[in-house]
């Protein structure tokens, strides 16, 4: 079920970025330089914080998708901390508002995990049968970006328990999908999976990136071999799959259907241009550079831009890309 009015909205911010609402908020990469130590998150979560809808008794965002009324979704609580952190990191870490926000959501990740093998997970309990997504499910977008908040918490508040929970969450990054883990392949590479689907390998890029940040979180926050080696390997594996997304006009917004082209709405290709700029600071890989540039230049491109438009009102509108 598409909601009308931000479908809109990313249809109006082809042109006026600076309309963007709350879902299709652009956030920007702002490191410059490769983080010796954990702080502030690698995009400028901010908008993340002024969440719109409804908040729980405890101060926990709600969120309805079609006839799931008012749930609680990892990666929305994951998301609006992170915003909350993106504040504070503005305010050198020196908010208690902002930190009582933030250790709130980050608590919900401790107070609502699930036993995944010896691990944890936070599962998606949201059906999306025609993609072969039966609740409930581990996303590795929710997986990484739990962990970049829980890390954040364990430093802030010195608390060894956040830690803890952030390196049982590594757990489902070790299993592939039909053992209810994360790991898909995609032509013999492997991809960890925002939407583990059993059909076929989804391969939702932004989701792949974003739970690459939580390893390199947790590797920053104590030198873990463990995420050191599954932020490596997923970072080898984009490489070799960044040729898939790139239709030299525009980004693939996913593989589920390749080599049929699911062109990226205007802010979601901004956004995996953002995170590309990110990881090629976090490793020096040059083509994570080269590849955020070629992309940066098609959102600049008037022609390049009516062209994914056009494709994305008329033939990529299953989804909410």
């Amino acid at each position: 079920m598409i909601d009308l009015n931000n479908y809109i909205n990313k249809v109006l911010v082809f042109y006026n970025p600076e309309k963007a609402g709350y879902w299709n908020s652009i956030t920007k990469c702002c490191i410059k330089d490769r983080p010796l130590e954990l702080g502030e998150y690698y995009l400028d979560f901010s908008s993340k914080a002024a969440y719109p809808n409804k908040f729980s008794a405890d101060g926990i965002p709600l969120f309805t998708y079609g006839s799931y009324l008012d749930v609680e979704q990892p990666v929305v609580i994951a998301q609006y901390a992170l915003g909350l952190g993106s504040l504070l990191a503005k305010d050198n870490f020196d908010n208690k508002e902002l930190e009582d926000k933030f250790i709130n959501a980050a608590n919900w990740f401790v107070q609502n995990k699930e036993q995944f093998k010896d691990g944890v997970g936070w599962y998606i309990k949201i059906l999306h049968p025609h993609y072969g997504l039966n609740a409930p499910w581990i996303s590795a977008m929710a997986q990484g970006e739990a962990i970049s908040v829980l890390t954040r918490a364990a430093k802030i508040t010195k608390n060894e328990l956040y830690e803890k929970i952030a390196m049982d969450a590594l757990v489902p990054f070790e299993y592939k999908v039909e053992e209810g883990g994360i790991v898909n392949y995609f032509k013999s590479i492997p991809v960890y999976e925002e939407a583990p689907s059993t059909p076929k390998t989804m391969a939702v890029l932004n989701g792949l990136i974003f739970s690459l940040f939580g390893l390199y979180d947790l590797y920053l926050l104590n030198k873990n071999t463990k995420a050191y080696s599954l932020f490596t390997n997923g970072v080898e594996a984009l490489l070799k799959l960044l040729p898939y997304y790139d239709f030299n006009t525009w980004t693939n917004y996913f593989l589920y259907e390749y080599p049929k082209k699911y062109y990226s709405s205007y802010t979601y290709h901004v956004l995996v241009t953002e995170q590309l700029k990110a990881l090629y600071i976090l490793t020096g890989e040059q083509l994570f550079n080269q590849y955020a540039k070629k992309w940066e230049g098609y959102s600049k491109s008037f022609v390049k831009k009516n062209v994914a438009l056009f494709q994305k009102i008329f033939f990529s509108n299953k989804i909410n890309p």
